[in-house]
This record gives C-alpha cells, sequence and structure tokens, in this order.
C-alpha cells in the first residue's frame, strides 16, 4: 500500500471504515497519526451520515502492535511535561471514538497490543479473528499506564480481569478473550470480514434516534453509576425524544407489517 495514506477512509452506505494503514510498521499508532484519526472522526460525527464506523488495520497480521514506544519521551523538557498533563493524542482518539454517535466495532483481522488493544477496547464492540491476540504489555516495560485507560479497561472487564491483564502483561489468545470479555465475537479467520459488516449492516438498519440515545445514555451510566439531577433529566429525555418520532411510527408499521423500517432519523 505504498503511496496511500497512513488513514484510509472507505465509505460505503451508511458504514464508513478506517484502515490504519501502516502494515510495513505493524500498524504502530504514533501521535501524528492518533491526531489525525481523532480528527477524522470528528468530521464524521459533524457529517451525520454513518451509523456504524468501522476501525481495521491493513493486512492480515496485525490490528495494531502498539503504541511506537521510541515516541515516548525519557527526559522530558519541562514544556513536553506540561504537554504530557494534557490530552494525549491516543487518548484523543479514544474520546473521538466515544463521542462519535453511532456504533464503533474494531475488526480485529490480527493481533492487538498496548495501544492498540486499548484502542480495540474503546470501541462499542469487538469482532476478532481466530488468529488475533491481544495483550497489555505495560509492566514487561517498566510503564504504569495513563488512568484514563485503566478505567477503560475496568468498565469493560470489571476489576479482578483488568488487575490480571495489567499485573502478567501476558498475551491472551482470541477465546481467551473472548472469555473474560476482550472480545464480542470470534470468527474464522476467513470470515472476519463477512461477520463484520453484517453485523454493521444491521446495525445500521436500526434506528439511529435509538443507536445515538443507547450509546450517550449506557456510557454515561458506565462512567458516573451516581448521576446528578441533570444528567438524569438528560438521559430521560434521551429516553422521551423517540416517543415521539416518526421513527417509532415507522418501527411500529413495519413491525406491524413484518417488513425492515426504513428509519429516517426524526
Amino acid at each position: 500500500m505504498a503511496g496511500q495514506p497512513e488513514l484510509l477512509v472507505q465509505r460505503e452506505g451508511r458504514i464508513c471504515t478506517l484502515v490504519i494503514n501502516r502494515p510495513e510498521k505493524k500498524n504502530f499508532l504514533v501521535p501524528e497519526f492518533l491526531i489525525m484519526m481523532a480528527g477524522v472522526i470528528e468530521d464524521l460525527s459533524k457529517e451525520d451520515s454513518f451509523r456504524v464506523l468501522v476501525i481495521r488495520g491493513a493486512g492480515d497480521e496485525v490490528f495494531s502492535a502498539g503504541y511506537d514506544i521510541s515516541a515516548l519521551p525519557t527526559s522530558p523538557s519541562p514544556h513536553m511535561e506540561v504537554s504530557l498533563k494534557e490530552t494525549p493524542p491516543l487518548e484523543k482518539a479514544l474520546i473521538s471514538i466515544r463521542d462519535f454517535p453511532y456504533p464503533v466495532i474494531a475488526m480485529l483481522n490480527g493481533h492487538a497490543f498496548g495501544g492498540g488493544c486499548e484502542l480495540a477496547i474503546g470501541c462499542d464492540i469487538r469482532v476478532a479473528a481466530k488468529r488475533t491476540k491481544m495483550g497489555m504489555p505495560p509492566a514487561r516495560l517498566g510503564l504504569v499506564y495513563p488512568y484514563q485507560g485503566y478505567r477503560r479497561f475496568l468498565t469493560v472487564l470489571g476489576f479482578a480481569r483488568t488487575l490480571e491483564i495489567f499485573l502478567t502483561g501476558r498475551s491472551y489468545d482470541s477465546q481467551s478473550c473472548l472469555a473474560m470479555g476482550l472480545v464480542n465475537h470470534v470468527v474464522d479467520d476467513a470470515d472476519i470480514e463477512s461477520f463484520t459488516y453484517e453485523l454493521a449492516g444491521d446495525l445500521s438498519n436500526n434506528s439511529p434516534l435509538s443507536l445515538r440515545g443507547t450509546k450517550a445514555a449506557l456510557y454515561k451510566i458506565a462512567e458516573y453509576p451516581l448521576l446528578e439531577r441533570d444528567d438524569e433529566d438528560a438521559l430521560h429525555e434521551l429516553f422521551i425524544q423517540p416517543l415521539q418520532s416518526e421513527d417509532i411510527k415507522e418501527g411500529k408499521r413495519a413491525f406491524m407489517e413484518k417488513r425492515k423500517p426504513h428509519f429516517k432519523g426524526r
């Protein structure tokens, strides 16, 4: 894929695919790439043309081998220390995925380690090929991971699994990843694309109001178990809004007529 951008944007219908296009470098994540990814996802959010976002790695060996360790400063200057206390590039990309209003699927066509593993965890749904392995190696590198990353794994996996993954630094095969909740599905290597895009197609046919509201509500509840009154009111509005929409009328008609609904997001 020489001569092509490091981030490929592929649009088809209501599904958009972002491809980490650095196969010769094991799809390593570097600051410039992550900032670019965050910007693209933010633009897609504003565009509001897509109902599902799929993120995958180029090739069939790795989703992403992680954050480029050589990009980590070992003796940061005072200016760099200030910069590191601000939002790091990987966190910017993960926030953009969290804020994308519709489902984001990580298609794990290969291994995902370190930052690549967290990028996958930051997506809403993860589909892995059988060949996939995942792991978090900071303990083997002498690093303490950023607290936002710990929180992200805790939300998905719970305390015991998160503690094990980070303390051991081990890599896990796809079936182990499925058992502990690192991935939602494991499929044969040859079926990874067809399964992922069939799932994406099913999601894209659902009501945009429901997709947006469900994702927003569940993340809010997961991040803030004890909600402020304003948050409760906002979540209640997410429930009320679809009840007054054209989409719910169409959903009822389609159910009664035994056909697929045609949602318009209003």
